[in-house]
């Protein structure tokens, strides 16, 4: 992100590499829905990364899942 009002948050895509594992028998959850998830008033959404420098973050969105 690199603006503090919604809407005019910019998000920057990336990507990963993940290596999947196991049975795949997990049932994740809880599941989101995507528009839906975010009302772009999150904390890690409506944020300034340049003046007060932020000295923690707080990931949008539900809690990584575990299982």
């Amino acid at each position: 992100m690199s603006h503090v009002d919604s809407p005019g948050a910019q998000f920057y895509i990336s990507c990963g590499q993940l290596r999947i594992t196991g049975s795949g028998g997990g049932s994740p959850g809880p599941l989101v829905s995507i528009p839906g998830v975010y009302t772009g008033q999150e904390p890690g959404i409506k944020l300034d990364i340049y003046w007060p420098v932020p000295a923690t973050y707080v990931q949008p969105g539900p809690a990584v899942w575990s299982g």
